[in-house]
């Protein structure tokens, strides 16, 4: 199993996002997409919805995250090896923890899901983060295509941005630390993964196409992070991790390296959440 060569590692360092063709074969991509869509299938099977009557945030995209916990048919993509020895490539370091999936199906006639970055959601400081987004299907412009901005990664951790609402007046492709550059939409074909960095500020296009885009993405973070604030975060809570504790523990299994076939087991026996978000509070 080869790594990644050093010209796609140094876009990553440069843009902050990469495409990295044919990581998964037809084989697994079928496998594993019938596997998400049935999850996806079970975790919403009591939502009967339309479109219209689902909240801003849920009409971006149905999603259903930690699927690794509660079934071990997709365990072994968010465990791939193949995709964490990447990861931790990407990153520039020597091992990383997986730090959640989630499927994110974007409806016909789905919105956009607005600009943001992903680390200034979670409790992590400047931890280095990366994000494999896998399109179980070939995706193109006009079906939820994703857009980054080029660089972006560089001007670190900005104000976080409120996804769950649109009449915020915070644009962060407004902000002064983007110098202005504008997001660059990328078409990704199927077995390709498209990957970007924690503090790169991306999007995606609503999908104007009639059938559901079908995406799996998996988010890894360095071994050795810490937490840094103490607000609400989930796996950190369930873990019991305090400010200034490292980050680790069975709700987050180091994925690179991993000796043997052998793969982590969830923390518990959980079975399948109600609803399509897996959101567990502490008690």
């Amino acid at each position: 199993m080869g790594g990644l060569d050093a010209d796609c590692i140094q876009a990553f360092q440069r843009d902050g996002f990469v495409v990295t063709p044919d990581l998964l074969t037809p084989g697994e991509l079928a496998h594993y997409g019938a596997a998400i869509d049935a999850a996806v299938a079970r975790r919403t099977a009591g939502d009967h919805r339309t479109l219209a009557e689902k909240s801003t945030y849920e009409q971006s995209f149905v999603q259903c995250m930690r699927l690794w916990e509660t079934n071990p048919e997709i365990r072994p993509l968010s465990c791939h090896p193949a995709l964490a020895r990447a990861a931790a490539e990407l990153l520039g370091v020597r091992a990383v923890r997986l730090w959640q999936d989630q499927a994110l199906y974007k409806e016909p006639g789905g919105r956009i899901t607005d600009p943001h970055q992903d680390a200034p959601f979670w409790p992590i400081g400047d931890a280095p983060l990366v994000t494999a987004w896998i399109p179980l299907e070939s995706c193109r412009r006009g079906e939820g295509a994703m857009a980054y901005v080029p660089g972006s990664h560089r001007a670190g951790r900005l104000r976080p941005v409120d996804l769950m609402h649109t009449t915020e007046p915070y644009d962060v492709l407004a902000d002064p630390a983007l110098e202005g550059r504008e997001p660059m939409f990328v078409e990704a074909p199927a077995g390709s993964v498209v990957w970007h960095h924690g503090f790169t500020v991306h999007q995606a296009e609503a999908n104007r196409s009639d059938r559901t885009r079908r995406t799996f993405t998996i988010v890894y973070i360095a071994d050795g992070a810490h937490r840094e604030h103490r607000f609400d975060a989930f796996p950190l809570d369930r873990e019991g991790i305090g400010v200034g504790e490292r980050i680790e523990g069975p709700s987050l299994p180091v994925v690179w390296p991993r000796e043997g076939d052998e793969l982590p087991e969830p923390p518990t026996a959980l079975g399948d959440p109600v609803g399509p978000q897996f959101r567990v509070v502490r008690s």
